[in-house]
């Protein structure tokens, strides 16, 4: 067993074991800055670098020199593109002990915000960036304790984002300098969390008023309050989804609404063009049977006239009257020619009033596999049993019920 030696640090966290004395800084320019804790701008290798170092009248203090060693620790640890870097603790002439870490081009969350002029779009980038190095850095078992705007740098008008000052941080393997933390107005009321922070911050964002229910969560009494950043970033990317994904909605659903409107109309109109037809076939079928019994009569009175004249020609020599019933015979055959004109115009009448119905194109399509073809196939039926007329039934049978019967058990019924 070691045995525990009186002179080892109990500061809870290892001490550096080399500190660094540089004289290779230059143009040294004081930043103002409250507190213990004093800035200094310097170049050094023709860089510039940020210095933290204590005041005068605290840089003797042994407790101010462990929270200065406990933050170099703690940020020398976190390696992110959004944490502002740190690279060494060195005793600098003039200074005294200083945290050198990197220099930042650029503005506060603070000055920013007072800027005005941001999108919402752009809020929301700087939200989604302090989440995810708040992510980074509770994942370390770190925490910030004094999160808020002043302690947040935007550059690039606020395409990055750096976190700041860990001066006030800290982790669950130091023991020691665990001081009250934080800053009025971003602190819980029962003490430091950054997610509470984290949540006074977001509601200065003014991210949208979906949102607010989020902040609302991140600034609850502890037992409802949210526990971990990767919830708070997940709940937010989907209030900022959510109304684009309801208009995607909306209009899936117009659409859908506007091809029920078009069907309804489209089968409305195909009922009434198919009624227009069945109108039209009847009206005909009406007046060609009309003519046709009328023909019928006169032509067998003329065909039995006709035979008695064959009778009387077969002994005697055709007389005036005889001649004159010839003539008047073929008058009648003339009138039988254009009868059936006649008959042959109102067959073309009836084709081009179904091509205009477009039987053929509509048994093509799939949309029309059911609905359509059944009442075509019953007014074609329908009217082949009301007419008597063998031609014009045979023409009707051979010309579209047959074909459409064939097309209509072709097709491949589910």
């Amino acid at each position: 067993m070691r045995k525990n030696n009186e002179s080892e640090p109990t500061s809870g966290f290892i001490k550096p074991e080399k500190i660094i004395k540089s004289d290779d800084f230059t143009e040294f320019t004081s930043i103002p800055s409250g507190g213990v804790f004093q800035l200094t701008r310097a170049k050094r290798h023709g860089r510039w670098w940020m210095l933290k170092g204590l005041h005068k009248e605290y840089q003797r203090d042994s407790i101010y020199r462990a929270f200065l060693e406990k933050e170099f620790e703690i940020a020398s640890q976190l390696q992110h593109p959004m944490v502002v870097t740190v690279y060494s603790l060195e005793e600098i002439n003039g200074l005294g002990l200083c945290i050198v870490m990197e220099w930042i081009e650029g503005t506060t969350m603070r000055e920013w915000l007072d800027e005005g002029g941001h999108t919402r779009k752009q809020r929301r980038h700087v939200a989604n960036m302090l989440l995810e190095v708040l992510i980074y850095v509770h994942s370390r078992q770190t925490q910030h304790r004094d999160l808020k705007p002043s302690n947040i740098m935007l550059t690039h008008h606020g395409q990055y984002l750096k976190l700041i000052d860990f001066g006030l941080s800290d982790t669950d393997s130091h023991a020691v300098l665990k001081a009250p933390a934080g800053t009025v107005g971003y602190m819980a009321p029962e003490g430091p969390s950054d997610i509470y922070s984290l949540g006074v911050i977001l509601r200065e964002l003014r991210l949208g008023w979906m949102s607010s229910w989020v902040i609302r969560k991140c600034c609850a009494p502890l037992r409802s309050r949210y526990h971990d950043f990767s919830t708070i970033q997940k709940n937010l990317q989907r209030t900022w989804c959510w109304p684009r994904r309801l208009l995607y909605v909306i209009l899936v659903g117009m659409f859908i609404a506007a091809l029920c409107l078009f069907g309804f109309s489209y089968t409305k109109y195909t009922k009434q063009k198919l009624q227009s037809v069945s109108d039209s076939l009847k009206i005909v079928r009406e007046e060609s049977n009309i003519m046709i019994n009328a023909q019928k009569s006169k032509n067998e009175s003329l065909h039995q006239q006709v035979y008695e004249l064959n009778q009387e020609l077969q002994s005697k020599q055709l007389t005036e009257l005889q001649s004159k019933l010839l003539a008047e015979y073929q008058e009648q055959q003339e009138v039988i020619q254009q009868h059936q004109r006649h008959i042959s115009e109102a067959k073309r009448q009836i084709d081009n009033q179904i091509k205009e119905l477009g039987i053929e194109q509509i048994m093509d399509t799939l949309s029309c596999q059911i609905k359509v073809p059944i009442p075509i196939l019953t007014i074609l039926m329908k009217m082949m049993d009301e007419t008597e007329e063998p031609e014009l039934k045979e023409y009707i049978d051979k010309r579209y019920r047959e074909p459409c019967f064939k097309r209509f058990y072709s097709l491949p019924f589910n």
